[in-house]
């Protein structure tokens, strides 16, 4: 399998874009602002507003519009000392006693202190237990970005604080080496976990990643040591941040985080249109993969875009729109309910040679299942994801769809689960939600009727604007309104001498002026103050 990373960056509003291509079909696709906050990893300091007893969890203020949400599960082991040191690094920084660099860590690593005969120990947060033993409203708390906001929620927050690297994920309040359970070999698991624990600092843990597979001390050492500096940065800030809500720590760039978590030897190139970003990488990639930073390399055409250089604006419009066609005129349609994901597959005009109607479903059902796990990917779906399968009346042919689709999906790193096709055809995926999932509109609503097929009668149209001014109008003394309409709709209403305009304006007791606006849509219109401030109604 042949991999390439093609990343576009644009040179105005330095939008990110980035596209993993398999053997030149694209398999995954992000976007990202200059501008992004609350991505996953982020770590800040943030205030306790609100303690939901009902549903065992906290609303934590981090800057966001929205609250985050905090549920006991999520504290992690040692909360309770976290929250103390916490405490107490910000009272002592007031009184100007702040520690730095080395100094820092050790404050902040648990430690096991003995217990006298018959003391109990220090309350461990149990997911079974009662939040309102452990936080209370006002509190200052450490929190890491664990999904980032998405619709109308906020951002769901950890406690369990990490860092993650290409080989080593570290874990401040944990003492404990876990290994990658994609590790092969029980010689090699036990290599690594000694190895860790020689290398850690005392009170400390850490992930040793798949990618650690074979390597030794001296790479595994460097990587640690740089993630223990990141640890310090973050607990410096912690002293000297002025005020709550703060960025503690930032996650490194959406590029370099989709190598640090992908990068293995499939990858023959990584193309990028930014001379900055294409430095940014090259350097990291010297830092943790030396064998593979001459694959990184700069596009420099100002001819043709990057991405229409690898064709990945054609498949983007033709993978990203709410029907996808995938085996002969097969397709799937997939839609966005709020509480879920549906995909429906259809047979449309694939499959005409299969000798029974059985083996049409199969076939056309087997051939979806690739395209399926390729969405999952590419769209980045996270919650629940719904498959209604063409009806198959043989469990073995359902069997066999189901273990198809779990071989598909073993490529995909985001956890997840598959349950067998029930006998309706329905299939439920379940699949870890990080981040809000791609969407790109391939068409656009009939501006006219959104989307219906059907308009408003034009006096139905004519009586709602009326009713409008009427209503703005019995809200001030000295009422003048602006309207902003579609260009054939003001022209209807300041039409002739005595026009519609002069007449409403009487009517209802305002000034009033109509002005034609291309940007307006058919059959909507604006209302505007004398200072251009819009109306609320």
């Amino acid at each position: 399998m042949n991999s390439q990373l093609i990343i576009d960056v644009h040179p105005k509003t330095e939008e990110t874009r980035i596209a993993l291509l398999e053997d030149a079909q694209l398999i995954e696709y992000r976007s990202e602002s200059k501008d992004a906050k609350f991505s996953v990893g982020d770590i800040y300091i943030g205030t306790v507003r609100k303690v939901m007893q009902n549903h065992n969890a906290a609303f934590v203020d981090i800057g966001y519009r929205r609250e985050g949400f905090l549920h006991i599960k999520d504290l992690g082991p040692h909360f309770s000392f976290m929250v103390e040191q916490v405490k107490l690094a910000r009272r002592d920084a007031g009184r100007g006693k702040k520690l730095k660099g080395e100094k820092l860590i050790p404050r902040f690593t648990f430690t096991p202190a003995p217990t006298l005969a018959g003391e109990k120990p220090q309350p461990v947060p149990d997911r079974n237990g009662k939040i309102m033993d452990f936080i209370k409203s006002g509190q200052l708390l450490m929190v890491q970005v664990a999904r980032e906001p998405y619709a109308n929620k906020g951002p769901s927050l950890t406690a369990d604080i990490s860092i993650a690297g290409r080989h080593i994920v570290l874990l401040p309040f944990s003492e404990r080496v876990h290994i990658s359970s994609k590790v092969e070999g029980k010689d090699e698991v036990m290599r690594l976990k000694l190895l860790m624990q020689s290398i850690l600092p005392k009170g400390l843990g850490a992930i040793v990643r798949t990618a650690a597979q074979g390597l030794g001390v001296r790479v595994l050492h460097q990587e640690l040591s740089e993630l223990l500096e990141r640890w310090e940065r973050c607990l410096e800030n912690v002293q000297n941040i002025a005020k709550s809500p703060a960025l503690l720590l930032g996650e490194i760039s959406s590029s370099s985080a989709l190598i640090r978590d992908n990068l293995n030897a499939t990858y023959s190139s990584i193309q990028v249109n930014s001379k900055q970003l294409y430095e940014e990488i090259h350097t990291y990639l010297l830092d943790h993969s030396p064998d593979s930073a001459d694959i990184v390399k700069y596009y420099n055409s100002s001819k043709v875009p990057i991405f229409d250089h690898f064709d990945v604006t054609k498949q983007l419009k033709r993978l990203l729109g709410t029907t996808v066609y995938f085996h002969k005129g097969s397709y799937l349609i997939i839609q966005h309910p709020e509480a879920l994901h549906v995909i429906d597959v259809n047979s449309g005009s694939g499959a005409k040679n299969a000798a029974t109607p059985e083996a049409t479903a199969f076939e056309v059902n087997l051939a979806a299942c690739d395209e399926i796990a390729r969405q999952l990917r590419l769209r980045d779906l996270g919650g629940i994801i719904v498959i209604d399968f063409i009806d198959m009346n043989d469990r073995a042919s359902r069997r066999k769809i189901y273990e198809r689709m779990r071989e598909l999906m073993a490529k995909d790193k985001v956890t997840h689960k598959i349950l067998e096709i029930t006998d309706f055809g329905l299939m439920q995926i379940t699949r870890q939600r990080h981040r809000p999932e791609e969407r790109l509109d391939t068409t656009e609503k009939c501006p006219c009727c959104r989307g219906t097929g059907k308009v408003e009668s034009t006096l139905v149209l004519e009586d709602e604007i009326e009713a409008k001014i009427l209503q703005l109008a019995q809200q001030s003394k000295n009422p003048y309104i602006e309207m902003r309409a579609h260009p054939f709709v003001a022209a209807y209403y300041n039409k002739g001498i005595f026009s519609r305009t002069r007449t409403v304006a009487k009517r209802c007791g305002c000034r009033l002026k109509v002005v034609s606006d291309t940007s307006v849509n058919m059959l909507e219109y604006e209302f505007f103050d004398r200072e251009g401030n819009g109306y609320e109604i």
